[in-house]
Order: structure tokens, then sequence, then C-alpha cells
């Protein structure tokens, strides 16, 4: 593991000088000049001080080491939390990194129709005068002990110390409020949280 995160920096410098360097022209060879270096401590310093809000470059090589072979991938940052959006299989998903470049989980977008059979006649009984808006299913990392020690907040619902995997199905009624329901995977219904 220590051999990849190392060819990786090694790769990622190579490549950052490379893109600093002056194309060489032929016509012109004694008008070349110097190719800028930098370290990666300089790197990432320029980093942190140009954008606050960067993706740390540790969670980007944890994300290349949890998931190799993903495709359309966009990097964020919100609030204290890495957040990689990315596509597997043809299907969009969301990993959520602590400050610890530590998986907390994945989220996937589902459809009622991929909730247990109770739980879909449980929410249309007793949410009929609501419409659903989306559905998804968090997927938590439960080897990541920091987060289930911490019990953060969910990054995309707020504060919880829910830190299983389960789905969560948010509802709007004609009055535009919003609620979200927490769904565990064997068919419980909770009320999760109010949107705003």
């Amino acid at each position: 593991m220590k051999k990849f995160f190392l060819a990786t920096g090694i790769l990622m410098v190579t490549a950052i000088t490379a893109s600093y360097a002056q194309e060489f022209n032929d016509d012109n060879a004694n008008d070349v000049k110097p190719t800028i270096t930098k370290t990666m401590a300089e790197i990432q310093k320029e980093g942190a001080e140009t954008n606050q809000n960067a993706v740390s470059v540790f969670t980007v090589n944890q994300f290349a080491s949890d998931f190799p072979d993903v495709t359309d991938i966009r990097f964020d940052r919100e609030k204290d939390h890495d957040v990689i959006t990315y596509t597997l299989n043809g299907r969009i998903n969301t990993a959520y990194y602590d400050d610890n470049n530590e998986l907390m989980g994945t989220i996937h977008n589902r459809s009622m129709q991929d909730l247990p059979a109770e739980a879909q006649t449980e929410i249309a009984k007793r949410y009929a005068d609501y419409t659903v808006v989306k559905v998804v299913r968090f997927n938590a990392n439960s080897d990541n002990e920091s987060y289930i020690d911490i019990n953060s907040e969910l990054p995309f619902y707020g504060d919880s110390s829910e830190t299983s995997s389960n789905y969560f199905v948010e509802l709007k009624n004609n009055d535009n409020k919003a609620i979200v329901l927490m769904v565990g995977l064997s068919g419980e219904v909770s009320f999760f949280t109010t949107m705003k």
C-alpha cells in the first residue's frame, strides 16, 4: 500500500513538472527556458492557499485505491467532508470521506421498488399525502471506526448518530413540507428529519 501511495505521489509530481515544462522546439533550441520544478509540499501549500475547499490529495489517492475501476470522477469539498461523485456499472454514485481521508460511506440513487415490500406498503399507507422525491441507499463503511465513534453527521441530511447502511426516502406534500424517512435494509420505517 505504501508503494502505491509513493508511486502515485511520484507520478503526480512528474505530471505537474511536465505541465510546467516549456515545449521543446528544434528550430529555436537556444530559446528554450529552464523547466520550473516544485516539490509536492510546495504544490500542496499552494493549493491550500488558493483553495481552502480543495479535496485532499490523500483522499484522492485513497479513493483511487478504494474504487479503481470507476469513470466520470468529480471531486468536491462540502463542509468537513470530501465528496467524490463517480460512475460505476452505468450508475452515478457518491463517496464521502472524512478529514482522516477514510471512506465514511457511499450513496447510490435507488427507486421505491428497491425498498423491501413491507416498507413500500407502510410508506404508501402512512404518508399517502406525500410524493416521493428521491430514494437513496447509504452504505456505511463499518471499517471507519472514527466515523462510528464520533457519530458525526450524515453529510447529506444533517446531524445523526446513524452509522449503519439504510435507505433514505425524501417525501414532499402539497404544502411543500419535505421530510426524510429512514428505511432499514430489513424494511423498518422511521422518521429521520425535516428538510429545510
